[in-house]
């Protein structure tokens, strides 16, 4: 019988919490890159060392999780990658690879963590009731960013990182405690389809009530965030964890909210419409009877903005913030350039440059961290880094979860436990939709989160028993 598991609740509580809600202020800087050592890994730090020690008194009982030999799998595999990078393929800088090997075992350590927290309870409400308050709370923070001008840490670029104070311009789509807007959305696209499935199907009128408040208050959040992944990843999610529920009646007002909120929100609606052309215009092929250079992108880094550049983030010189500009200083942007520039970076510079890794590498990769920090699909980048071999034991850690849950997929009256894997299959779907133009793997707070998760949808696909005999 696994022992003093409270503990560990109380952690996983914690890190629910404390990990969307404290923003990326920067302890400690690491040479070769703008990635920095900041509070949360201290705080993961902790949990795991009492984790360690709950595991060491219990005589390991990590060992009888299933999946415990595909994680170990996966971790073998990306270590071998980057030692053979560093001595074969002479990757540099080495602490880049070092790095990037340990955030991916601290952000998937965390899975164990959830894990273990739930063993001698079936009771799925304290992680539940966390991640409601950790959405209301970003919620609210978003809000004050949009309209009361709170500050926001950032590390869209190398500045920013520096754990400067911003403020939001008039037409910034909003982050909240997040350090960007495309992990805001990411994290709401996933926290909203666990919440909105719950309160749809839960009995108690007064929950429902105030769990349908929290959904519509998250989601107008999604819509300042302008994301289109993240909007249709959610769509689509939530629609799935609905039709497997039995729920067929909400998936209309579900679908019409968003569709709403694609008319009405300006920012939205103008990107959803720039999106097709943009796309149209970097699939064709450029033809033309005169010889032409070959173009050349800057380097994906923006610059500070100024007061005579397009809108975005105000940096702040000291630790106060300033206030909006007025919208005669910044002008409203031009949003079909935006999209253009957006879909150029990603199918002219980052996707080539993992392909080309891969190709270089097949089974192996070029080393964790060799792709720089973005590539905005996160399946070229596993492969462009790791290889087939990481790229594979990766995937199994996953298609093992799918494979579990179908089992119960069309079963007419499912338990409690059983809804909960299909809330949470759902919502894994939507973290890989939403990996495919974001790096949500490697982004910090989603990657946590996303474990975090995958932890209680382990739980909830094995009898307490099973992991107990």
């Amino acid at each position: 019988m696994l022992k003093n598991t409270k503990i560990l609740r109380s952690i996983l509580a914690t890190l629910i919490l404390f990990i969307p809600l404290y923003p990326k202020f920067p302890l400690s800087t690491v040479n070769n890159t703008y990635v920095a050592i900041r509070l949360d890994d201290i705080v993961i730090a902790i949990a795991l060392l009492v984790w360690f020690i709950y595991q060491l008194k219990n005589k390991f009982p990590v060992f009888k999780i299933q999946t415990t030999k595909l994680f170990l799998a996966y971790f073998a595999s990306i270590t071998v990658v980057n030692i053979i990078s560093f001595l074969v393929n002479q990757t540099e800088p080495t602490n880049i690879l070092i790095l990037h090997l340990l955030r991916r075992f601290e952000y998937m350590s965390l899975f164990f963590v959830a894990a273990s927290s739930l063993y001698q309870s079936k009771d799925l409400k304290y992680p539940f009731v966390a991640l409601v308050l950790a959405t209301i709370l970003t919620s609210a923070y978003g809000f004050g960013q949009k309209y009361l001008q709170f500050p926001v840490i950032s590390t869209m670029n190398e500045e920013f990182s520096k754990g400067q104070l911003l403020t939001l311009s008039i037409w910034t789509r909003i982050s909240s405690t997040f350090a960007g807007h495309y992990d805001y959305a990411a994290f709401l696209s996933v926290a909203l389809i666990i919440i909105g499935s719950v309160a749809i199907i839960i009995k108690n009128k007064f929950s429902k009530i105030f769990l349908l408040l929290v959904f519509v208050s998250g989601f107008v959040q999604l819509t300042y965030t302008a994301s289109r992944v993240s909007i249709f990843a959610f769509w689509g999610g939530i629609s799935l964890a609905l039709f497997l529920l039995r729920k067929y009646l909400w998936i209309l007002p579900i679908s019409l909210m968003v569709v709403l909120s694609m008319v009405n929100s300006p920012e939205l609606n103008q990107r959803l419409l720039a999106t097709i052309p943009s796309l149209k215009q970097q699939l064709t092929p450029q033809t033309t009877s005169q010889p032409t250079a070959t173009p050349t992108l800057a380097a994906p880094t923006p610059t500070i903005p100024q007061p005579t550049q397009k809108p975005g983030l105000f940096l702040s010189p000291t630790p106060t913030v300033i206030r909006h500009a007025p919208e005669e200083v910044f002008p409203e942007p031009d949003i079909d350039a935006g999209v253009a520039r957006s879909g150029e970076i990603r199918f002219n510079v980052e996707w080539p440059r993992a392909i080309n890794a891969f190709k270089k590498n097949p089974l192996i990769g070029t080393g964790l961290g060799s792709l720089t920090l973005a590539t905005d699909n996160d399946y070229l980048r596993s492969l462009g880094e790791s290889g087939l071999i990481g790229f594979s034991t990766f995937a199994l850690i996953l298609i093992w979860f799918i494979w579990q849950t179908k089992n119960f997929l069309f079963t007419k009256h499912k338990t409690l436990q059983q809804s909960v894997s299909i809330i949470l299959l759902a919502g894994l779907l939507t973290h890989l939709a939403n990996a495919i133009f974001i790096d949500v793997f490697e982004a910090s707070k989603t990657a946590y989160m996303f474990w975090i998760m995958m932890g209680v949808y382990y739980f909830s696909l094995k009898n307490k028993s099973d992991d107990q005999k």
